[in-house]
């Protein structure tokens, strides 16, 4: 877990900007032991898998600028994530507990906290242990305070759950504010050059 010491200043606007984003994330319930989001499901196992080694691969393949002599390394992370998805498969069927990897997962996230769905109610002052994989692949932990918890409609038994930080390294909340800057720059970017011309 991050030190306590190093909270993230609150003072700082960016803290405020917020965007929807489907992120890798995994979480725990600070006391509690480690209960799987879902039992030991083959196919829900076999897709986190695939999910975990494939997106931060395509990610940073989406972000790269590739020269001639780059783009010839782009097999050979193919083949390291076939290796590694291969070796994470095995392991599931060996082992008769549920493989514990982020999932992906809807999130709305900003510089002060992140909501999410949970299969279960959380009361407020819970705390959670997160870890989120920023793509390309940039992993951060975090200790949030549970604020809220209200029904997800259509979805029986989700509840969406908003949190606030209490507990992040100083280099891990910079990496999140810089990732959501670089989704909403990037977002505002594809609506210019989608949006038909004024006259």
């Amino acid at each position: 877990m991050p030190d306590p010491k190093q909270s993230f200043a609150v003072d700082d606007r960016r803290e405020w900007l917020r965007i929807d984003d489907t992120l890798l994330l995994e979480y725990r319930v600070v006391g509690e032991p480690y209960v799987p989001t879902s039992g030991p499901d083959a196919a829900a196992a076999e897709e986190t898998i695939t999910t975990f080694i494939s997106k931060p691969t395509n990610d940073l393949l989406a972000f790269a600028q590739l020269h001639e002599g780059e783009a010839l390394l782009v097999p050979w992370l193919k083949k390291i994530d076939w290796v590694l998805e291969a070796v994470l498969h095995c392991l599931v069927r060996m082992s008769k507990e549920t493989i514990q990897l982020p999932r992906l997962t809807e999130v709305n996230i900003s510089g002060g906290g992140v909501s999410f769905s949970l299969p279960r109610r959380l009361q407020a002052g819970d705390q959670l242990d997160l870890h989120i994989i920023l793509p390309p692949f940039s992993a951060i932990q975090a200790r949030v305070d549970v604020m809220h918890a209200t029904p997800v409609d259509g979805k029986g038994g989700a509840w969406w759950t908003g949190t606030c930080y209490t507990q992040i390294s100083q280099d891990d909340h910079e990496c999140l504010i810089r990732h959501i800057l670089h989704v909403q720059a990037e977002r505002l970017r594809a609506r210019h050059f989608t949006q038909p011309p004024t006259t």
